[in-house]
């Protein structure tokens, strides 16, 4: 757990416990640390990364997607793939990869970092293109959350001289309600306003405020755990986040 306080997620996950508001900051910065994921999609990247660098054939990738990574998260990683396939089919990428494991951190205070790293850097057209994808079934980002991950990308990626011309993708694959399949929903630079720079130290100076108020919570939370009875503990409800806030839930 104090890794996960310590270490911020890469920045398309790091965006998602942001919010305008302190509070609503702190209680998802404190369901982010206390939170075990019960879905990854990493065992996936590797694999769209070989579609797109060495053009893995479709058979070889779902095999791979359905035997590697947690059991649970299979089936999952093996859509995600799918629905992959299914956009590049159309998109066709062709560039040869550079800048391979790229990652930019992103500064938010002298201590806090956020990793920011596309999934592949292409050259494509005469062009280097670096190429963001996210395995989310769901797209729940707020306007604000897409402009402030947009923010960090311009500055974290396409400021650098390489990449200022580029147009740069970031690309989910939500599931689409008509038809429960999942359908790419692809971002460029300069479809979503940025962040001014005020806007951008406001929400920075309220992460980090937000982030010590949750490490405050959480450690008051691991005191009282160890006072009460064992008994006590186990019948106590786990990650019940509004009870730290609020006493209800």
């Amino acid at each position: 757990m104090s890794v996960k306080i310590d270490r911020p997620p890469y920045v398309h996950n790091w965006v998602r416990f942001n919010f305008p508001d302190e509070l609503s900051t702190t209680k998802a910065v404190v369901s982010f640390i206390r939170a075990t994921p019960q879905i990854s999609y990493a065992a996936g990247q590797p694999i769209i990364r070989d579609r797109i660098a060495l053009k893995l054939d479709r058979d070889t990738a779902l095999k791979a997607a359905r035997t590697k990574g947690h059991p649970k998260s299979r089936p999952h990683v093996a859509e995600y793939v799918n629905a992959f396939y299914d956009y590049d089919d159309e998109r066709n990428y062709s560039g040869l990869p550079s800048y391979d494991q790229y990652v930019a951190p992103y500064s938010i205070s002298r201590d806090v970092r956020i990793p920011v790293k596309p999934l592949i850097v292409i050259s494509e057209g005469g062009m280097l293109k670096p190429i963001f994808i996210v395995g989310w079934a769901t797209m729940s980002l707020l306007r604000f959350q897409r402009r402030l991950l947009m923010t960090v990308l311009e500055d974290a990626v396409f400021s650098l001289t390489d990449f200022q011309a580029s147009a740069g993708e970031f690309i989910s694959f939500p599931r689409a309600a008509s038809d429960n399949l999942r359908h790419p929903e692809v971002w460029k630079r300069g479809d979503y306003d940025l962040l001014s720079d005020a806007e951008m130290r406001e929400q920075a100076e309220l992460y980090v405020r937000a982030l010590a108020a949750a490490k405050e919570i959480i450690a008051r939370r691991h005191g009282e755990a160890d006072q009460q009875p064992e008994a006590q503990q186990d019948a106590a409800e786990p990650d019940s986040v509004f009870d730290l806030f609020s006493g209800t839930k």
